[in-house]
């Protein structure tokens, strides 16, 4: 979808936030997808556990991306490249996802106790890297609220000036 950076209207600004709230919830879905895999392995059905584990993998980098496409139209508002939670969050996913595929492929390998453990560790990654990228996300829609607010106080204030200039000119 192409997206005119250009543009500072509200309609294209909450299509921002949303494709991030999408990513995000893709890799929610992933998280869960890894876990549900994790479970029909322990409970020997192995096929079905590195199916799901797959799955969830697509998922999560599809929310990874989803994110990332999101973050790229806020370049212009403001830097979220300085916000340390976004930073962390989006390192974290990939760590995770690394991780989760490192895994994969001992498991398909056939040496599940290893497949088992890398897998756990790229999701305690996952995890660790979805809060702090709900949070950055957080942040973001936070400083957008104040700056609306900020704004709207300036036309406000802009109209009260115009309002007192206009009452000064019809008195003298």
């Amino acid at each position: 979808m192409y997206k005119d950076r250009q543009c500072n209207c509200d309609f294209c600004r909450v299509d921002d936030i949303n494709e991030i709230k999408k990513g995000i919830c893709k890799i929610k879905e992933g998280i869960k997808n890894i876990q549900d895999g994790l479970d029909d392995i322990c409970c020997c059905r192995i096929r079905e556990g590195i199916k799901c584990i797959e799955q969830g993998l697509c998922k999560s980098q599809e929310g990874l991306r989803d994110v990332i496409d999101g973050l790229k139209d806020f370049e212009f508002e403001c830097d979220y490249r300085s916000n340390m939670c976004i930073k962390e969050g989006v390192c974290g996913i990939k760590d995770g996802i690394k991780g989760v595929q490192e895994g994969l492929c001992e498991l398909r390998n056939c040496c599940l106790c290893e497949g088992i453990v890398s897998v756990r560790e790229g999701l305690q990654e996952l995890e660790e890297g979805l809060c702090s990228l709900v949070k950055g996300a957080n942040q973001i829609s936070d400083e957008r609220e104040i700056r609306r607010k900020n704004k709207g106080c300036e036309v406000i204030q802009e109209n009260r000036y115009d309002e007192i200039r206009s009452y000064i000119r019809n008195d003298y």
